[in-house]
């Protein structure tokens, strides 16, 4: 049986509702890490709600091989849940070689200690936000820079949907987002702070060696 509600207060209830999208209240139970989107990008502070998808989307990171004993970069294709955003897939370079890729001899200079906390895109410039450098090599090597030519070049050169050109990354430390030097192989030293592109990395590109010995 239904209820019977008095005219009175039915119109307070449709009030308090209309007043409430009328400012456009929204409800989430915690604040949101800033992500890229593909194509878009959230700025500083902005919430988004995605929608769980139950279908995987395949996409393509850079790991690294021994060839002709030197490190290159090397393509791998990954079945992932996508949510629309760059930080999905840059995820999954930290992550390093599952037990397949193993197997195939790829491998990662990364070990666990870095974790992406937030990216954003303006233009073609893509800000990767770390929490701390601890999954890097910490000497001044080639696998130092071979982690970080993972990173750059899956970003600039292997995420469709985006036209990201340039790279720059930003560490946490002490509750700021502090921009470092990032190193490279391949060119001038960059400044503290400054963008780099996957050309910075050519030593580890094949497509590089082959126009230089061509």
């Amino acid at each position: 049986m239904s209820r019977w509600i008095p005219p009175s207060t039915l119109a307070a209830l449709l009030g308090l509702t209309l007043l409430a999208a009328a400012c456009g209240i929204t409800v989430e139970s915690q604040p949101r890490s800033v992500s890229a989107s593909i194509p878009d990008a959230l700025q500083p502070d902005a919430t988004t709600t995605t929608i769980a998808s139950p279908d995987t989307e395949q996409v393509e990171i850079f790991l690294a091989q021994n060839i002709d004993d030197r490190m290159q970069l090397a393509k791998v294709t990954r079945d992932i849940d996508p949510d629309g955003t760059v930080n999905t897939i840059l995820e999954q370079v930290l992550a390093g070689p599952n037990l397949e890729e193993q197997e195939e001899k790829y491998v990662s200079p990364f070990i666990e200690g870095s974790t992406i906390i937030g990216t954003i895109l303006n233009g073609t410039l893509l800000e990767i936000h770390l929490n701390s450098l601890e999954g890097f090599p910490q000497d001044d090597s080639t696998s130092n820079r071979l982690a970080y030519a993972m990173l750059v070049c899956t970003a600039t050169e292997l995420i469709v949907g985006a036209e990201i050109q340039l790279v720059k990354i930003l560490v946490e430390r002490e509750g700021e987002l502090i921009p470092i030097n990032i190193p490279v192989s391949d060119g001038d030293p960059t400044e503290e702070g400054a963008p780099v592109y996957c050309a910075n990395y050519a030593s580890f590109d094949p497509r590089y060696r082959e126009l230089d010995q061509g």
